[in-house]
């Protein structure tokens, strides 16, 4: 095989239990390069127009690329692919952290998921083993708490993809989880629906294999070369994380507010933007494996009534999406938003937008109270935000 790749593919047949490794073929990686590219041609090839997302024939694959796992700064990430069931087509969510190249450790370039479960199970993937385990005890538990619970009974070197209660109960816009309450998603297009639809709350994985590289030495030479232009070149984006452009982006038109409807909002913008962050509630950063940024947020509320919060704080989209469209502009709501669409596994993108949508809907008088469960759905209530986030999860 390649350089990049182990050169292992993980069929998993959760109906019976059942695992198989095939060879990754060379053509095909060559001509599908990378996660999202060779797990679109898996998906293509053997699902079509009459699969159900949420049926046992749908396929839940986990993918990675040569670079993963090979110290290049930035590629700590893998692609899930499935049909979604949110569109009924093609899709795909692109996540950091340190799943994929723990992945490569264990021995695979990829998991293919089929079928469904009898019962709530977790797959434990380690040194080229593969352990179905029963889940039934981690079955409606957060993403926090169970993968706490799967670190004590698996030890805290796996990393681990999870699923909480929104993808349990297959709502559309659910996530699959990774890295604890640093919280790194695959946040689009249902992917957790699909995992849960396969009564499969998580995957973990660990090991110790090294891949393949061409000139290893020159690769890590040219790193080493590479990095301090790197962290030059990203300085803003580690100090204020994605959200230290939005002041710039609410100048340019491209921050929503009021569902695109307003054209200036620049007095909320800095309430919540990542300066503002920086000066409050940041509390560190995060770094997904092999990445020298570290844009990721980690975030404490203590006191007042959104209290509390300890973990991955809101990226930019996040911000934008449960923020400005809804014209919240408390930097403390939206990161217990954030965190409670990270803990239910729902995609921030889309329930900031399901609300802001609702609230609309609420102020031109086409919904009321009773539909909203006694909820007064004002725009920019940041009260409200938080009670429509827990109704969805």
């Amino acid at each position: 095989m390649s350089d990049g790749y182990i050169g292992k593919i993980l069929r998993v047949d959760l109906v019976n239990r059942r695992t198989r490794i095939e060879e990754l073929d060379e053509e095909l990686a060559r001509n599908w390069v990378g996660g999202s590219g060779i797990g679109t041609k898996f998906l293509y090839d053997e699902t079509n127009e009459q699969t159900n997302a949420l049926s046992p024939q749908n396929l839940l694959i986990f993918m990675t690329g040569p670079l993963t796992g090979s110290t290049v700064p930035g590629t700590g990430r893998h692609e899930v692919a499935f049909k979604s069931p949110l569109t009924g087509i093609f899709g795909r969510a692109g996540v950091g952290g340190s799943w994929g190249v723990a992945l490569k450790r264990a021995g695979f370039d990829g998991i293919i998921l089929m079928g469904k479960a009898d019962k709530p199970e977790y797959l434990w993937v380690h040194d080229g083993e593969v352990e179905f385990r029963d889940a039934q005890h981690l079955w409606g538990k957060d993403t926090y708490e169970a993968s706490k619970i799967l670190e004590k009974e698996i030890g805290n070197r796996a990393s681990i993809a999870i699923i909480g209660p929104a993808g349990e109960k297959k709502i559309k816009i659910a996530c699959i989880a990774h890295e604890g309450n640093h919280a790194r998603m695959a946040g689009r297009c249902g992917a957790g629906a699909v995992m849960g639809s396969k009564n499969l709350k998580a995957i973990a994985v660990y090991g110790n294999q090294k891949m393949s590289i061409n000139q290893p030495e020159a690769l890590k030479n040219y790193i080493k070369l590479m990095l301090p232009h790197i962290r030059e070149s990203t300085k803003g984006l580690r100090e204020l994380g994605t959200a230290g452009g939005i002041l710039n982006y609410e100048k340019l038109g491209n921050l929503p507010h009021k569902n695109w409807c307003l054209s200036d909002w620049e007095e909320g913008a800095s309430k919540i933007c990542g300066q503002e962050m920086a000066k409050t509630i940041l509390t560190g950063r995060y770094a997904c494996l092999h990445c020298p940024v570290g844009c990721g947020r980690v975030v404490k509320v203590t006191d007042g009534p959104f209290a509390p919060v300890d973990g991955g704080g809101p990226e930019y989209e996040s911000l934008a999406a449960l923020g400005s469209n809804c014209l919240v502009d408390n930097l403390e709501a939206i990161a217990r938003a954030n965190e409670l669409c990270n803990r239910y596994g729902i995609d921030t993108m889309s329930t900031g937008a399901a609300i802001a949508f609702a609230m609309e809907d609420y102020e031109r008088g086409l919904i009321n109270k009773k539909d909203t469960g006694g909820i007064e759905h004002e725009r920019g209530d940041a009260k409200v935000l938080v009670e429509m986030v827990e109704k969805i999860g």
